[in-house]
């Protein structure tokens, strides 16, 4: 480690025996500890640091920094407190990189392979060359380590540890925590790589799916009936729209098309299935024996007008800088689906499928023609009559009967 007086390595290696005596509790913890390895990480670093502290280390302050593999995400820090009594988390968009505080701290400089690093706080070789220490010093703190925690792959973190000990950290206070750094280093990665997997899976999935998946539902074929709420979206003349602009600009307008109708579907529990184009697909689980109005619909329904109020908010934006408005066709349906996978025997889609989901597509179609932004069925109208009124019966491409639907009174 460096520091204004750095240590040796001699120096930190003479209270070696010591230290794996001291440390070995701790380490067959870490590789035993089957209660916590579901446990949130701010509980597994709270267990982490006290352990620490029956070891004889005089710490007051834990901090772990971790990159995400992540797409709002560039990282997480978690930071326990001694005062505070437990760990807290704060996750980090990729916008920090380029912020004054990160490029000022000590974390950039371990994430960009630097050696540990050591400040003294107080006395005459207290060196104060990032602004955290100068805070850490002006809250009573005297002692501040910051070293890498390596994974199997070379990804680097970064974790921080502070004292308001007279004297500091000893040197066999740092034997101790190189004593068991190899085995927390091995837990949370393997923590890290489950929760990346959790993360990305739902990214593309959706959380109720991925958590399926990761349950075992994962053979071809394998599905259940469900009964829900099925709402479908697209977006008007887009065809026509991207054929002259830029493909970064076409992606940057579907990017802000879908935020304006996932965000109202997301916030009321429904799970978004699929992006096809400019369409998307989602379902609000229910119940099939709703005799009234039942949950998922109403949020079906708020979503649909939120979703439609966002489209409008965004036309006249773009209407003011001289960009076309957008439109879009809404359709919700209420059926039983099969849930579940399909595709090749290596190539799956979790999707739902159905005579209902058909319906729900063609019916989406009908918005423009009808110049209605959302469309119901006649078994989503039936649950709360009083909110819809009837367009008629219409052929629908693939259904055989003629389908009679309906839109929100005004």
């Amino acid at each position: 480690m460096t520091s204004a007086t750095t240590p040796s390595a001699a120096t930190l290696l003479e209270p070696a025996e010591a230290a794996r005596a001291r440390g070995e509790p701790i380490v067959a913890w870490l590789l035993g500890a089957e209660r916590l390895r579901g446990a949130r990480s701010t509980v597994f670093l709270d267990s982490f640091a006290r352990r620490l502290i029956d070891a004889g280390l005089p710490l007051e302050r834990l901090s772990m920094h971790i990159p995400q593999l992540h797409p709002q995400l560039a990282g997480r820090s978690m930071l326990w407190d001694r005062e505070a009594g437990g760990a807290t988390e704060v996750g980090y968009e990729h916008s920090v990189q380029n912020e004054q505080a990160y490029l000022a701290s000590p974390i950039k400089v371990i994430y960009e392979g630097g050696a540990a690093l050591r400040r003294r706080l107080d006395g005459p070789d207290a060196r104060m060359d990032f602004p955290i220490l100068k805070d850490l010093r002006e809250r009573g703190f005297t002692d501040y380590v910051m070293l890498p925690v390596r994974f199997s792959k070379g990804r680097v973190n970064a974790l921080s540890m502070a004292t308001r000990d007279p004297g500091g950290f000893k040197a066999l206070d740092l034997a101790i925590l190189e004593e068991v750094l190899p085995a927390f280093s091995s837990v949370l990665e393997l923590r890290q790589t489950q929760r990346t997997a959790r993360d990305l899976i739902s990214t593309y999935v959706g959380h109720s799916t991925g958590e399926r998946i990761f349950s075992g539902a994962i053979q071809r074929g394998h599905g259940e009936v469900m009964h829900a709420v099925i709402w479908f979206c697209d977006l008007r003349d887009f065809t026509a729209m991207s054929q002259d602009q830029p493909l970064e600009e076409v992606i940057d307008l579907l990017n802000t098309y879908f935020d304006c109708m996932a965000g109202p579907v997301k916030s009321r529990g429904g799970e978004i299935l699929k992006f096809v184009g400019d369409a998307m697909l989602a379902i609000f689980p229910c119940h099939a024996d709703e005799a009234t109005e039942c949950g998922a619909l109403g949020a079906a329904l708020g979503a649909a007008q939120e979703a439609y109020g966002g489209i409008r908010a965004l036309s006249a934006v773009r209407k003011s800088i001289g960009l076309a408005p957008l439109e879009c066709g809404i359709a919700v349906h209420m059926g039983n689906v099969m849930y579940g996978n399909i595709g090749t025997a290596d190539r799956l889609d979790f999707t739902v499928i159905g005579p209902a989901v058909n319906l729900v597509c063609r019916m989406e179609a009908l918005t423009k023609t009808l110049e209605r932004h959302i469309l119901v069925s006649s078994e989503v109208a039936k649950l709360a009559p009083d909110r819809f009124v009837s367009l008629g019966k219409h052929a629908l491409k693939g259904v055989a009967e003629p389908q009679e639907v309906f839109t929100l009174k005004k």
